[in-house]
């Protein structure tokens, strides 16, 4: 029996960076709650960000905002903050990558981009319906849960390889798409987040479906007992899902679902 739907955002059920989500979902999501179940979007977005794209159900699902450290339902809040050390260490090396990328450093319902980085600001705000200040200085702000790494033109692979090797055993890192390189506090992610949702409502792994694209909802996908991938994944979450459907463009997620919400 299912009990929870967990899906990912952008370029699982909607272009990278847009808002206009489909309404069928909509309708989708309200057969589901209707029949009892728990409906979670999972995102390396903001929450402020999800609320814009999911307004008719706005106050209907359940938020794994900013990679699972975020957690925002009716009757659970929670979120996970980078200890200072770690946080302080990290900024000054990302500092160091090069002037082609920006940093974002994100804590609920607010991100941090610095003055130097505007056109990536508005990128955010604009693109992407972010909450966002401009500051001086990111490394003065303090109870940040998520540090993004931009780049324009997408984060080189040599960057992000570097990036793994001197971070992967610290904290969670990872690609978030083609744009973003993400961190998070060590096993602070989309499935630390699914997890407590699930131990807070008393719902198996068994009873989860998740659906993703990206290297940051692997951890997701493996809380999840049934587990899909679009076909425009990366390589890394096809090889651990159970099963790769169509691709984003096809609204291959809804069509899942609704095979799903017929067979309960």
């Amino acid at each position: 029996m299912i009990k929870m739907i967990c899906t990912d955002c952008d370029d699982t059920i909607l272009p990278e960076g847009r808002r206009d989500l489909n309404p069928a979902y909509f309708d989708m999501i309200r057969k589901f709650i209707a029949k009892g179940l728990k409906v979670v979007v999972a995102s390396g977005r903001q929450k402020p960000s999800i609320k814009k794209t999911f307004i008719p159900v706005v106050d209907d699902i359940i938020y794994l905002a900013d990679n699972g450290t975020d957690i925002a339902a009716p009757d659970y809040i929670d979120s996970l903050p980078f200890d200072e050390e770690d946080y302080q260490d990290l900024i000054r090396d990302l500092k160091s990558v090069g002037e082609e990328y920006h940093i974002m450093v994100c804590k609920a319902d607010c991100s941090y981009i610095e003055y130097t980085s505007e056109a990536y600001y508005h990128r955010m705000v604009d693109s992407y319906g972010y909450v966002a200040e401009m500051v001086e200085d990111v490394a003065k702000i303090s109870g940040i849960c998520k540090i993004s790494l931009f780049r324009f033109d997408g984060i080189e692979p040599h960057v992000a390889d570097l990036l793994t090797k001197r971070w992967a055993n610290r904290l969670d890192a990872c690609l978030a798409g083609e744009l973003f390189y993400d961190f998070m506090p060590k096993n602070c992610n989309k499935g630390k987040g699914l997890e407590l949702l699930q131990k807070h409502y008393g719902i198996l792994p068994e009873e989860t479906v998740a659906f993703g694209n990206a290297p940051n909802d692997i951890p997701m996908l493996l809380q999840a007992g049934t587990s899909y991938a679009v076909k425009n994944a990366s390589e890394d979450l096809k090889a651990v899902a159970n099963e790769v459907i169509g691709s984003m463009k096809e609204d291959a997620v809804l069509k899942k679902m609704q095979e799903i919400y017929n067979a309960l």
